[in-house]
C-alpha cells in the first residue's frame, strides 16, 4: 500500500464525520423541528457513534457519498479549486523559485550539489521535487504535513461540492431566503478556511521534503 493511500485510510474516519456534520446542519436547515427533537433525545450521542461503527448501514452510505463527491471532481481542478491557481497549482512547481529558498532550513547549494542546476520552469521544478518528495516520504515532518494536507484538501472539495449542491434543496424545502443565505455563506466560508489550510499544509510538505533531502548527508 503506498504512503498516500495509508495516509487517505487514517484521515478516512476525520472526512466521514465531516459528512456526518454536514448531514446533521443540512437536516438543522431543511427540517429543524424533526431534527431537534431527534438531537434532544437522551441516546443522540450513542446514535452518532453508531452512524460510524464499522458494518453500519450509515456508515455504508456516509462511504458512498465520500467516494462520489470526491470523484465527481477531476485531479487538476481538484488542485486548481484548492491552491487558487490555474497554471501549474500544485506549491511543488514553486519547490526552488519560491519555497525551499525562503526557509532557513533548507541548503539550497546542497540541493544543487547533489541534483544539479536547480530549475525555474514551474514543471521542471514540480517533477524534480516529486523525485525529492519520493525519497523522503516517511520523514516524519514530510509524512505530517503530507497528512494533513490530504485531510484539509478532501475536506475543503467536499466542502466546496456540497456549497454548490445544498443550498438549493435548502431553498426548496424552506422557501426561507434568509435561512439559506445563512447556510450557503457557512458553507462557502467552511470550503475557503479548509482551502487555506490545505495551501498552508502544502506549503509545509514542500519545505519539510527540501530541508530533509538537504539536511541528508549519505
Amino acid at each position: 500500500m503506498s504512503t498516500q493511500t495509508s495516509l487517505k485510510a487514517q484521515n478516512a474516519w476525520l472526512v466521514r464525520a465531516v459528512l456526518l456534520i454536514h448531514a446533521l446542519v443540512f437536516g438543522y436547515v431543511a427540517f429543524e423541528p424533526v431534527v431537534l427533537a431527534q438531537l434532544a433525545v437522551p441516546d443522540a450521542m450513542d446514535k452518532a457513534k453508531a452512524a460510524l461503527a464499522p458494518g453500519s448501514l450509515s456508515l455504508a452510505i456516509i462511504v458512498l457519498a465520500k467516494l462520489v463527491l470526491l470523484g465527481l471532481v477531476p485531479a487538476r481542478l481538484r488542485d486548481r479549486l484548492i491552491h487558487w491557481r490555474w497554471r501549474h497549482p500544485l506549491p511543488g512547481s514553486r519547490a526552488f523559485s519560491k519555497f525551499g529558498s525562503g526557509d532557513s532550513r533548507v541548503d539550497m547549494a546542497r540541493l544543487e550539489q547533489t541534483y544539479g542546476p536547480l530549475p525555474d520552469d514551474p514543471g521542471e521544478q514540480g517533477r524534480l521535487f516529486y523525485k525529492i518528495y519520493s525519497a523522503y516520504t516517511d520523514s516524519v515532518g514530510v509524512l505530517d504535513a503530507h497528512k494533513s494536507y490530504l485531510a484539509a484538501r478532501d475536506i475543503g472539495m467536499i466542502n466546496l461540492i456540497l456549497f454548490a449542491l445544498l443550498p438549493g434543496f435548502a431553498w426548496w424545502a424552506t422557501l426561507d431566503g434568509t435561512r439559506t443565505a445563512a447556510y450557503a455563506g457557512a458553507l462557502l466560508l467552511s470550503y475557503l478556511l479548509m482551502a487555506i489550510a490545505a495551501q498552508v499544509y502544502g506549503v509545509r510538505l514542500v519545505e519539510n521534503a527540501l530541508a530533509a533531502a538537504s539536511a541528508d548527508r549519505n
